[in-house]
């Protein structure tokens, strides 16, 4: 043996509390004509998530409806 070891990988805690009722979430569809948003949010920060991944995507959607 060598002696070196490689450190245990850190888990995820889970949450202490869950949100209550359905599973949150987002789904983003880009489609020939159109852009497609299913969102399901339960607090402040996914919603900036969404936004932000939005944001992110801006480029992308205007290079895909640049000829239309």
């Amino acid at each position: 043996m060598s002696g070196n070891t490689a450190p245990a990988p850190e888990s995820t805690p889970a949450p202490s509390n869950p949100p209550a009722g359905p599973s949150t979430g987002f789904r983003i569809s880009i489609l020939p004509t159109a852009l497609e948003i299913s969102a399901r949010l339960a607090t402040a920060e996914e919603l900036q998530s969404l936004v932000k991944i939005l944001q992110a995507n801006a480029a992308i959607w205007a290079t895909a409806t640049k000829g239309d």
